[in-house]
């Protein structure tokens, strides 16, 4: 493989993430907003490693005897495309010469988040487990992984009707591992809801949001939230899931997501407004959750 192909730093580090081999778990918690990996620190048992290049801050430690590293990787899908391709890259390939293991190591990715809901009848603060998710963005499209055929057709048969057939849609699904564990294993402390998720390739018109200038789609969240697919409501609007879902897959490996609703799209709040629990405090109790989740990992 050549050099260019997959960049190394001086010290031999993988290029963006600044992370060395043998100190990536295969178990890796990716929490988006850097600043969250320090709330996630206090979670564990003992740190073994821990570093930061960019916008990439990650720790490597232990939690109920198992290792976990925990990576924020910065806002939407190009950045997670990057943390999830290097970090398979620091468990299967030999980065001092270039080449596959001959064997794969099976990686296991928990995205825990924040996001938008959009049914009415779901309360702000409520986590949202995604057995689907679903994008128009192109990303997905680099790689061989294969869509949920059925719910794409779905999907865009709806959007066509509301919308424009210009935008073309795809959409993946949980791994079996973590779509088990969402049946068996969920937080005491927080509401907790199974759906789809949109996975924007933006904050603001490609979520629907008009600020100042006029957008394409402002009635977009009530679109989406009037579609439903073998009795799944489409529940939440974030920009990391589907693309994780893809690459993951294409890669051969598990991945699933849970995100905290800290606004509500249908009914114009923001931010826990209803006087529950603060974003702070039920964000903790899905990194304890996350940190379980991957501890039943193999």
């Amino acid at each position: 493989m050549k050099s260019s192909e997959l960049p190394l730093r001086p010290d031999g580090s993988i290029y963006h993430l600044g992370m060395q081999p043998g100190r990536a778990s295969h178990r890796c918690l990716l929490v988006g907003d850097p600043g969250r990996v320090s709330l996630a620190i206090s979670l564990l048992d003992s740190i073994q490693y821990q570093g930061s290049n960019r916008e990439f801050v990650w720790v490597t430690g232990n939690y109920k005897g198992v290792s976990v590293s925990i990576i924020g990787t910065g806002i939407g899908g190009d950045n997670t495309e990057i943390a999830v391709v290097e970090l398979d890259a620091l468990h299967n390939i030999d980065l001092s010469r270039g080449k596959p293991f001959p064997t794969h190591k099976r990686l296991y990715f928990l995205r825990i988040g924040t996001c938008g809901l959009i049914q009415p009848e779901v309360s702000l603060g409520t986590a949202v487990f995604s057995i689907y998710g679903v994008g128009i963005d192109p990303l997905p499209h680099f790689y061989e992984a294969k869509g949920v055929s059925s719910l794409e057709e779905a999907l865009q048969h709806h959007w066509d009707t509301h919308g424009s057939s210009e935008l073309r849609w795809y959409a993946m699904k949980a791994s079996p591992f973590f779509e088990e564990l969402s049946h068996t294993l969920q937080s005491s402390e927080i509401p907790w809801v199974r759906g789809i998720t949109y996975s924007a390739l933006g904050f603001y018109a490609p979520q629907g949001r008009q600020i100042r200038t006029n957008i394409r789609y402002p009635n977009l969240a009530e679109w989406l939230g009037s579609f439903s697919y073998q009795d799944y409501k489409i529940q939440n609007i974030e920009m990391e899931v589907a693309p994780l879902y893809a690459i993951a897959q294409a890669l051969g490996h598990e991945a699933g997501a849970i995100c905290l609703g800290i606004a509500h799209r249908h009914r114009g709040e923001f931010a826990y407004k209803d006087g529950g629990i603060s974003p702070e405090e039920g964000m903790k109790h899905l990194l304890l959750l996350g940190l379980d989740w991957l501890s039943h990992a193999p």
